[in-house]
């Protein structure tokens, strides 16, 4: 099972997020819609449905009907594009990647664009393609780049970003990310962030009615114990002071971990950051969405995909096999400390999981709307077991029985 996010103090919080990590997203051209009169509208598409957009303008959210609008373009349908022909590649190879960068750059999508070509060179180093989108030229026998001010030879670049303090810099629509894994690695992380965002906004956003964001998220991926902060857990967590992930690869990237810490970023992004302290998650939903989605994705390197159909059954006999569970009624009012404390941890992960994916999944899905239900009612502040009885038509106890013969089923 996974650690918790710990509770860093703002003060560490602010020390752990370095000068390069402040979102650069404001020099990003404004989306533009132009409307069926011909006004002409600049600001971020925040949501884009069929019946209506929502478009952001400094802090207003204007929303938008179809029938009002001739024409939109949008960094999140660019997004969407790139993405999804990342994802569908059939055979990933070095020409294919620098060909989706050139598609990214024509999609006007520069930081997509860098990453892609950074991938492209991290399978072939002589990708002229790539390399010109970099920017990169041939000098004799390297390649050389120009960076702070001045020039680099690629190979003494790479040997430094092995160095926290001179790692790779990475950016997307929705994330900033500053590592010093090796560039293949680093550069399938960031991606895999993508699409654990693009995962949370397929599966969740749209029941709780969740808007995109409209800045990256911050992350920090740490292939070595000598720079990652001393404070942090033993192998990453989620700073919700500094709303920053810290993520220690010693040894190499646990994906799992990384999926599991950026739902808890996404949730609190989404549910509590965008609605000013508003959402009421509890630690139960807290970890136990992590955890879910944690076991529902999969897939190549750089290319994480989901599905509903996976499942944790090694969590499901945990909790059948166990001398003693928690009872749903406890679970329920867990604090976060508990899921700190070493008493009985894989046990309160395990069922926390379990009871999540049975709400998602059970019967063919026939807790999975009242669920959902329950989650808009924790996104406006109501998510308590009270609240999650009247989502669910039944009382705690009966939930439990359900519940507990679900996972019998499954831990066999």
């Amino acid at each position: 099972m996974l650690p918790a996010p710990l509770r860093i103090p703002v003060l560490l919080a602010l020390l752990a997020v370095p000068a390069w990590a402040e979102p650069p997203s404001g020099g990003r051209p404004p989306d533009l819609v132009v409307l069926v009169d011909g006004t002409r509208l600049e600001g971020r598409v925040v949501l884009e449905e069929a019946a209506r957009v929502v478009l952001r303008v400094g802090t207003r959210d204007r929303v938008l009907e179809r029938s009002e609008i001739q024409s939109v373009e949008s960094r999140l349908a660019a997004w969407r594009e790139a993405m999804e022909r990342w994802r569908h590649l059939e055979k990933e190879d070095a020409t294919k990647i620098a060909d989706i960068a050139t598609f990214a750059t024509r999609l006007g999508l520069p930081e997509e664009a860098r990453v892609f070509a950074l991938r492209s060179i991290a399978a072939d180093p002589e990708n002229r393609v790539a390399r010109d989108i970099l920017g990169h030229e041939r000098k004799e026998k390297d390649w050389t780049l120009r960076e702070d001010g001045r020039r680099w030879n690629w190979t003494e670049r790479v040997k430094k970003s092995a160095d926290f303090r001179d790692a790779w810099e990475l950016e997307t629509t929705h994330w900033v990310v500053r590592s010093n894994l090796p560039l293949l690695e680093a550069t399938n992380a960031i991606l895999d962030l993508e699409n654990v965002y693009a995962i949370w906004f397929d599966v969740i956003a749209p029941q709780v009615g969740a808007y995109h964001l409209d800045t990256p998220l911050q992350a920090q991926i740490h292939a070595d114990a000598s720079s990652y902060p001393e404070l942090g857990g033993s192998r990453g967590f989620y700073d919700r002071a500094g709303n920053i992930l810290i993520v220690n690869a010693t040894g190499g990237l646990d994906r799992s971990l990384l999926v599991h810490e950026a739902i808890h970023q996404l949730l609190s992004s989404t549910a509590v950051l965008a609605r000013g302290g508003k959402g009421a998650i509890a630690p139960w939903l807290d970890e136990g969405l992590a955890e879910y989605f944690r076991a529902t994705t999969g897939g190549p390197p750089g290319r994480l995909a989901y599905d509903a159909n996976a499942i944790d059954s090694r969590s499901m006999r945990a909790q059948v096999h166990a001398v003693e569970t928690y009872k749903l009624s406890r679970i329920l009012t867990f604090d976060s400390g508990e899921y700190l404390s070493t008493s009985r941890q894989d046990l309160k992960y395990a069922q926390s999981y379990n009871f999540v994916h049975f709400l998602m999944a059970a019967d063919g899905g026939h807790f999975r709307e009242r669920f959902f239900l329950f989650l808009r009612s924790a996104w406006n502040g109501q998510g308590s077991s009270t609240d999650l009885e009247a989502a669910i038509g039944a009382k705690v106890d009966a939930i439990e029985k359900a519940w507990v013969a679900w996972v019998r089923d499954r831990a066999r």
